[in-house]
């Protein structure tokens, strides 16, 4: 069964549990604009939910640490694993039990993290 990434980042989006009257998500990216804009903008097109990106080209751990609780960080993409895995050894992530993810997207196991595992702020 093939998903779209749209439809997988949606889908995501929906299930880590935002409060039914959520007009917003916020996400800090690694990722080019350019890539990932098509995604928010389906994202908004399907939800109403409007997407607020940072785009960062360094720095996100850091980012993360210093803002703590108080980051207005909903969602983290990362570029690689390299970045994800530093940023969840930086202990400012958790993982996303969902029922419905778990169903919709297989999980790969690479050493101690499990792919496509979501992580939120």
């Amino acid at each position: 069964m093939f998903f779209s990434r749209s439809t997988i980042f949606a889908t995501a989006l929906t299930a880590i549990g935002f409060p039914a009257l959520a007009n917003d998500v916020n996400v800090y990216s690694y990722r080019q604009p350019e890539l990932v804009k098509p995604l928010f903008d389906a994202f908004t097109e399907q939800s109403g939910i409007t997407v607020n990106v940072q785009f960062l080209k360094k720095g996100l751990v850091e980012k993360l640490v210093a803002e703590g609780n108080r980051s207005p960080a909903d969602v983290i993409l990362t570029v690689d694993i390299s970045r994800l895995n530093s940023v969840v050894e930086a202990g400012v992530t958790q993982p996303i039990i969902s029922e419905i993810l778990n169903n919709n997207i297989p999980a790969v196991s690479y050493t101690h993290l499990t792919l496509p595992t979501i992580y939120s702020v």
